[in-house]
């Protein structure tokens, strides 16, 4: 059964609350964090650029270390120019940049930037289970995933699986959250592992994390 906390983007705390969760529990599911209209707008800026070639097969690891490999993740990802966001991007952008400076506020992180990627998962594909933080580098420190997909049903799949980390959570984990359209998961990166499971059609993200300087 999918299981879900979310947050009505009806209410101008919209920020407030995911802060709030954060603190509580690590975890906040927010939906309608954008407007429908600017949701279809990103989403087919993407599906454009797909189209066009620009995504690349994802890799795993870093720096010297990445490398392809498919029966790990199998998506298609395009990373953002953070510094020269298109016009449609722009409000996402600087709404991160506004719960940015509240989790900062409140918790005290550090946070300094956000760097983030469109991530296509075609019919099938997947990733196993991970945690978003590096061994051996704390910069990723929140995760944020907003959801691109119009109409999506529990039927089509694709579930992001979060699992409990070494912390104890209060949270009823495992727990399985639908891709659905405007809706954004932010979480501690290091506290909860997580996989991305098949859809039986294209599913499609921005996901990116706020960062502290190393």
């Amino acid at each position: 059964m999918i299981q879900t906390v979310t947050t009505d983007n009806g209410s101008s705390n919209k920020f407030d609350r995911i802060v709030s969760d954060l603190i509580e529990t690590g975890l906040s599911i927010c939906d309608d964090f954008l407007s429908p209209l600017l949701v279809a707008s990103i989403s087919r800026e993407a599906h454009e650029l797909y189209n066009e070639g620009a995504f690349r097969h994802a890799r795993v690891g870093r720096g010297a270390s990445m490398q392809l490999r498919p029966e790990i993740r199998n998506d298609r990802v395009l990373w953002l120019e953070s510094e020269k966001p298109t016009a449609v991007q722009l409000p996402y952008l600087l709404d991160l940049e506004t719960l940015r400076r509240e989790i900062n506020r409140n918790l005290y992180l550090g946070l300094f930037e956000f760097e983030g990627h469109f991530a296509l998962y075609p019919p099938g594909a997947s990733y196993d289970i991970h945690y978003d933080r590096f061994i051996g580098s704390m910069q990723r420190v929140v995760t944020c995933i907003l959801y691109l997909n119009q109409e999506w049903q529990e039927e089509d799949g694709g579930a992001l699986k979060i699992y409990e980390g070494n912390d104890a959570s209060d949270l009823p984990l495992p727990m399985q959250i639908l891709p659905l359209g405007g809706r954004l998961v932010t979480f501690i990166s290091e506290r909860f592992p997580h996989e991305v499971l098949p859809s039986r059609r294209d599913r499609l993200s921005l996901t990116g994390w706020f960062r502290i300087r190393s």
